[in-house]
Order: C-alpha cells, then sequence, then structure tokens
C-alpha cells in the first residue's frame, strides 16, 4: 500500500520526501481540507519524483466553471497522477477537455460504497478517495465489489464539515473580536474541535486522531492502493516521528507501534473503523 501525505505545510513534504510515495495538494481557492494549497503558477515548484495529487474538490458555482477549466488544461502539461474531485461536472469536463490524467472521486460523506464507486467507474473514473465514515468491513467489502483505486485515511484529524459560510469570522465580527488565528477549536462536551475559517468557508475536524495503525496490514494484505495521512495541526518535527511509525509498523510490533504514536499525540482513536453508523428519521 503507497503512503501519501496531505501535509500542512511544505516543511512536512520536505521532511517526509524520501519516506512517503506521494502528496495530495490543494490549489487556492479551489480545495477543501488541504491546507498546503499552492497557486496555480506554483505548479512547477512541485516534485514530480513522488507521486502528485491536485485537489480541486470544493463544490463548484457557476462563476468558477472558466476558471476551472483553464486550471484542468493546465494540469494537462504536468506529470500528475490524478486530481481529486467532489462535483460531477468533473466528468463531462474530462471528457469536454480531453484531460489525460484520472479523476479521484473524493466527495468526503458521499463514497460508501461499492454500487455508486462503480457507477462512476462507468464514465471512466478509476480512483476513489472513501469516506472517513464507514467501517472496516465496509472498506473491504467495497474492495472485494471494485476494480477501482482506493485510497482511504490511516491517520490525522478527519473532516467532519464543510459550509461555504464564514462561521468563525462573522462570529469574531459580530462579537468585534480581533484574532489572526489560522485554526481556531470549538469546546463542547469537553472535546476539542479544530475550526478553519478560508476564503472558501469553513471546515471542522474531528477531536480526535485517527490511528489506523492495527489496520494497515489489513488494508495492505486486501489490496488498498494507498494510505492518506494528514498532516493538519500536527507538529512537523511530530509527523516525521509519525511517518517513519507508520512505515516501519508490522504485525510484529504493532502495539508498540501504537504506543509510540499515543506518546507523541494522546488523543487518537480508531475513528469508524469498528463504529455502526446509525441514522434514524424523526416524525
Amino acid at each position: 500500500m503507497k503512503k501519501i501525505v496531505i501535509p500542512y505545510n511544505k516543511e512536512q513534504m520536505d521532511l517526509t520526501k524520501n519516506l512517503v510515495d506521494g502528496y495530495i495538494i490543494g490549489i487556492k481557492d479551489m480545495s477543501v481540507n488541504t491546507f498546503y494549497n499552492i497557486d496555480i503558477k506554483k505548479l512547477d515548484d512541485l516534485d514530480y519524483s513522488k507521486e502528485i495529487f491536485i485537489s480541486l474538490n470544493k463544490n463548484i458555482e457557476n462563476k468558477d466553471l472558466d476558471r476551472l477549466k483553464d486550471f484542468l488544461l493546465i494540469l494537462n502539461n504536468y506529470p500528475i497522477k490524478g486530481v481529486l474531485y467532489s462535483d460531477v461536472c468533473f466528468v463531462n469536463l474530462k471528457k469536454q477537455l480531453k484531460i489525460n490524467y484520472d479523476l479521484v472521486w473524493a466527495s468526503e460523506h458521499l463514497s460508501t460504497n461499492y454500487e455508486t464507486i462503480n457507477y462512476w467507474s462507468n464514465f471512466g473514473i478509476n480512483y476513489t478517495y472513501l469516506s472517513s465514515d464507514i467501517k472496516l468491513s465496509d472498506i473491504l467489502d467495497i474492495r472485494l465489489n471494485t476494480s477501482v483505486k482506493l485510497m482511504t485515511n490511516i491517520f490525522g484529524y478527519l473532516p467532519m464539515f464543510v459550509s461555504k459560510r464564514h462561521i468563525v469570522k462573522n462570529y469574531l465580527k459580530k462579537f468585534n473580536i480581533k484574532d489572526d488565528s489560522d485554526i481556531h477549536y470549538i469546546m463542547k462536551e469537553n472535546k476539542t474541535y479544530p475550526i478553519v475559517d478560508t476564503n472558501i468557508g469553513t471546515f471542522v475536524y474531528s477531536n480526535n486522531l485517527l490511528n489506523s495503525l492495527k489496520e494497515v496490514n489489513i488494508l495492505e494484505e486486501n489490496g488498498i492502493e494507498y494510505g492518506v495521512i494528514n498532516g493538519f495541526d500536527i507538529d512537523s518535527d511530530i509527523f516525521l516521528k509519525i511517518i517513519k511509525i507508520i512505515n516501519n509498523v508490522n504485525k510484529n510490533n504493532v502495539i508498540e507501534s501504537i504506543d509510540e504514536i499515543n506518546k507523541l499525540i494522546p488523543n487518537t482513536d480508531t475513528g469508524f473503523m469498528y463504529l455502526d453508523t446509525i441514522s434514524k428519521v424523526k416524525k
């Protein structure tokens, strides 16, 4: 299983360039849940000896379409591995613009089952970034029932909520509070949730970081192609240590490896790997 990183900053990329297989990089004002977002004019600065996936996964509005088409055509000139998308307009644009790289369906809360993945496969979509809302057994079931290449989160904060509204900025403005922090935190029932307000909206993340070290070997043995490691809100030196631990984990040292990470970052858990997701319709 290849290890790819969503870097929090360029320092994390520089430190891990010899330890991982690739990166997911956002384009400024066109990507949600990425943090090292570059200007489209800075594509020459990326190291293409690694697999580079570009994220353009924001909800696309009519006013974005012309710019998006320009970006997709510019990307045709670079040896990127693929583009992460959420909006279905990409499916038509791939054919219309004769895009020569792959598309990665990355609609966080929708990529939960193989039926929908196979539906998009009929339109030439060869990759899916699986939702973080599903169990390990669901991931393995999807693997058995689709030939599409799969990405799944194995470490880091998980995205919970995205809104185009500027929730933090509006709050600060309402109460005349000056705070230029990149990350804020919501306190709820003794839990702390990171919240980020950018030019394109507000993103809220999980209280704990996903730590799937126990599942890494299972995912690898079952043919999951990519494990995604998210560097958001993690000190770069600590992140480097985490990458090294993940790279060295095996069946014999997994408990020891989990303990090592818990010493570095105490607020980790296994996310939804073993939790049933239950929805109840209220009358």
